[in-house]
């Protein structure tokens, strides 16, 4: 076991470890001397050869070796990584008191912000015990070790070739449920950093109790027939073995002499194991064994958010919404006691977030801006208070990005524009601080291409083009770097199209069908890869879409329809799957419409007809769901104007589209909430002049 810490502040802490470990007869590394130079790479080195890490960290930094060490960490913070790298355990104790602040770096407010920052990489990595006293540490360092034996009994192992092809192969089908959220969930990174690392810790301890049970002498027949089970990728065996004895485990809940509360996690924790389990094959059969983890326990945060990421696999936006508030409650109930705790203030921030997302997704635009609203608060206090906390910096950007989002559909292009630069300046300076960052790399790609979509909207077409042209640099230069990356890949994909939407509106129609089709291949490839990856499905209907818009200002109309109908039958089984997603059911609306209009120019006027009414229909749903949200105001009254401009239906008829699309407008206008490229008064006003006044020229559009 290496033992790492600083000496001045915690000599006790430490001798007490070693003691502990000589007495339980294990094997204690300690070479370290925090005033040592020469002794780094040889600390280093015996880490690589250690089973476990233990790292107890107090109030101060350490020595800085100057030798290789470019940013200039503390030997115990080298130590901390170094055993990442090498994947030995780590169990990590973290001091709470202050018994000596003299012997801390806290009077120092420079070498204070550096321990604070390793305690915040350490909390972010591993879940850390806290004690205030010798006896604390012992309890935290006994429960932690004891934990990690049981693991390195079973799980995982460079030599145990059977577990890693029953992990490897049940992972396969999890990794790509994973990415289904991951593609809509780019912005919370770390989140779903922290939920992945969750998901797969439980797959292995599912793993590791099902091996350790049928490798006992004892061990009965279904035990070893649910081993060979998962060596074939079937885990149902192994779910019935660890659904029994978590009835056991249930039952002995209320016996005098049992810890109800132990008894109850233990109990959460094989409901979890057989979530885990079942995540690979059976989302639904997943979330009830959660579900049933969080009646067992309801305190534990990360329970929750896992329930809400399978709700929103299953289309469960409302359920999922009260999931991740029972998260946050979970975490609010944390800082009552511990109310300076940072990490919890920060992951009261991610359930914010996570509850915005979802109800930008329900078409709740208010509702969303504000949970996004009061994430921004906390994220700038925290940065305010460590203004060198670059996963701060970046929560900061993410909550500018995503309330410029919802201003933008609100039709607030300055506001929007306003939220877009603080974002990018955050970003800017973050990848400028690391440029082989390729996280940072790709945030300030997408601050660019958001730049873009606002002056896009604002009618500042160079200006929108220049800033896709450096979105579009970034992203082709990460696409390069790993061909592998499917992020990557479509984010190069989003980058043709939003160039492509440029050229069109400045008229090169050639150069925007070059985008497109660009845009196109990728998402061909990347649909045929994995066909139930929704978000993959939508992109490719969205370059159908656009191919068919060129095509119908170059005057190839069957082109256009035979694009137009691709899109469409991709969007009728995405919004039958899921008729709660109004962003699906929006782009329905738009392939009907689309269709009607190439109908239209064919002269074929029942079949527009009943292509506009389909659009109509689904364009009154939306906005009625939200009046509030720009966008699906003026969808509605574009599809008014659809309807009224058909010529074969009755004149009195077509004016009661027009009029009603009318007042739409002109409400919107005088609320400023009208964006300029969609300010269509002016032609709502000569079509219902032309018919009221006896006029016949329907071509007005």
């Amino acid at each position: 076991v290496y033992v790492s810490s600083t000496v001045a502040d915690l000599a006790a802490e430490r001798q007490a470890v070693i003691d502990w470990l000589v007495t339980a007869e294990h094997q204690p590394m300690h070479s370290y001397r925090p005033n040592s130079e020469t002794v780094r790479d040889s600390c280093l080195e015996d880490i690589d050869g250690c089973d476990l890490y233990v790292l107890v960290l107090g109030h101060r930094y350490g020595f800085q070796p100057e030798q290789d060490n470019p940013k200039s960490l503390s030997i115990t913070h080298l130590e901390f990584r170094r055993a990442k790298q090498s994947k030995i355990p780590r169990i990590a104790l973290l001091r709470t008191s202050v018994p000596d602040i003299r012997a801390s770096d806290l009077l120092n407010a420079p070498r204070a912000a550096l321990v604070r920052a390793f305690e915040e990489e350490v909390r972010r990595e591993v879940r850390p015990a806290e004690f205030s006293d010798l006896r604390g540490l012992i309890q935290g360092l006994s429960t932690g070790v004891q934990h990690e034996l049981e693991n390195l009994r079973t799980i995982v192992r460079s030599d145990d070739s059977q577990t890693i092809q029953i992990v490897a192969t049940l992972t396969q089908e999890l990794a790509r449920k994973n990415q289904m959220i991951d593609e809509r969930e780019t912005e919370n990174v770390s989140l779903r950093g922290r939920v992945k690392e969750l998901e797969d810790e439980l797959l292995r301890s599912a793993v590791a109790r099902t091996l350790t049970a049928a490798a006992q002498p004892d061990a009965s027949e279904a035990e070893i027939a649910a081993v060979n089970a998962l060596e074939a990728g079937d885990t149902k065996p192994a779910q019935t073995l660890l659904e029994k004895q978590e009835a056991r485990e249930v039952a002995q809940i209320g016996t005098p002499g049992v810890d109800d509360v132990l008894q109850r996690q233990e109990a959460a924790a094989l409901a979890r194991e057989q979530g885990a389990f079942a995540m690979s094959h059976n989302v639904g059969e997943a979330l009830v064994a959660f579900q049933r983890a969080a009646e067992h326990d309801p305190n534990d945060t990360w329970t929750h958010f896992l329930i809400g990421d399978l709700q929103l696999l299953l289309g469960s936006l409302s359920a999922a919404t009260e999931s991740f508030r029972r998260a946050r409650l979970t975490i609010e109930a944390r800082l009552r006691s511990t109310p300076d705790d940072i990490t919890a203030q920060r992951d009261v921030s991610v359930t914010y977030d996570r509850i915005g997302d979802v109800l930008v997704t329900q078409g709740d635009g208010p509702g969303a801006l504000d949970s996004y609203r009061k994430s921004l608060g906390i994220r700038e206090a925290l940065a305010s208070r460590d203004p060198a906390n670059t996963e701060w910096q970046r929560d900061l950007s993410v909550s500018h990005n995503k309330i410029g989002n919802v201003l933008l559909a609100q039709g607030d292009g300055p506001s929007a524009l306003d939220s877009y630069r603080k974002d990018l300046e955050i970003a800017e300076a973050l990848a400028a601080r690391d440029p082989a960052n390729t996280e940072w790399q790709r945030d300030l790609s997408v601050s660019h291409n958001k730049i873009g979509d606002v002056l896009v909207a604002q009618g500042d077409g160079p200006g929108a083009l220049d800033s896709y042209r450096k979105g579009h640099e970034i992203a082709e230069a990460l696409a390069a770097r790993d061909p592998a990356n499917t992020g990557w890949q479509r984010d190069l994909s989003v980058t043709h199209e939003r160039i492509g939407n440029v050229l069109i509106a400045q008229g090169d129609g050639r150069n925007a069908l070059d985008s497109y089709r660009k845009s196109l291949g990728i998402r061909e490839a990347l649909a045929a890869r994995d066909p139930a990856n929704t978000e993959w499905q939508r992109d490719l209907s969205v370059s159908h879409d656009k191919i068919g818009d060129v095509l119908v200002a170059q005057g190839d109309g069957p082109g256009a329809l035979d694009s137009y109908r691709k899109s469409l039958g991709i969007r009728e089984a995405l919004a039958s799957r899921d008729p709660a997603n109004t962003e699906w059911q929006r782009d329905l609306s738009v392939s009907h419409s689309e269709i009607g209009d190439v109908l239209v120019a064919q002269g074929d006027g029942p079949g527009a007809l009943d292509s506009y009414r389909k659009d109509l229909e689904i364009a009154e749903a939306l906005a009625a769901r939200d009046p509030a949200n720009t966008e699906w105001q003026t969808d509605l009254a574009l599809s008014c104007s659809k309807l009224g401009t058909l010529a074969h239906l009755p004149s009195d008829l077509r004016t009661d589209y027009l009029q009603r699309g009318l007042e739409i407008l002109v409400k919107l206008k005088q609320e400023n909430r009208l964006l300029p490229s969609k300010d269509w008064i002016g032609s709502f006003d000569q079509q219902l002049a032309e018919l009221t006044g006896g006029g016949e020229d329907d071509s007005a559009n």
